[in-house]
């Protein structure tokens, strides 16, 4: 069994601190003529709903700022998909000017046109070399 003893002044010291918020919040709220003065249930427990109320406050801001960046992340992913379809239509139009068929259309008003005799492969003997 638990031995009775004495309180050390600490604890009461802290109590009559406590007691000083409460009597404070109290005199300039004025809980007691919300809930009677018989009920002083929230008047006790006043630094308990204040922590719970910042820990809300801190609860909804974090999710607002969590809702904002998935916003942000989708109008990047938006961004990139456009960028990588003009990358590709770019890409294709490049490798589609570069052939031969496409060259020639586009020399044709400068008065250049293809051979029509094939190309002459030239031999070079090892001696003249």
């Amino acid at each position: 069994m638990a031995q009775n003893t004495f309180r050390t002044p600490k604890t009461i010291a802290r109590q009559k601190r406590k007691s000083r918020l409460t009597n404070w919040v109290n005199d300039v709220i004025g809980l007691d003529r919300l809930f009677g003065e018989n009920n002083s249930w929230p008047i006790r427990n006043i630094d308990r709903i204040l922590w719970i109320t910042m820990l809300l406050i801190i609860y909804i801001g974090l999710t607002h700022n969590a809702e904002r960046l998935v916003r942000r992340i989708q109008r990047a992913k938006i961004e990139l998909d456009e960028l990588r379809a003009q990358y590709t239509t770019l890409q294709a139009d490049f490798m589609k000017s570069g052939k031969q068929s496409e060259l020639s259309k586009r020399v044709a008003p400068l008065g250049l046109t293809d051979s029509q005799t094939p190309p002459r492969k030239l031999v070079v003997k090892p001696d003249e070399y």
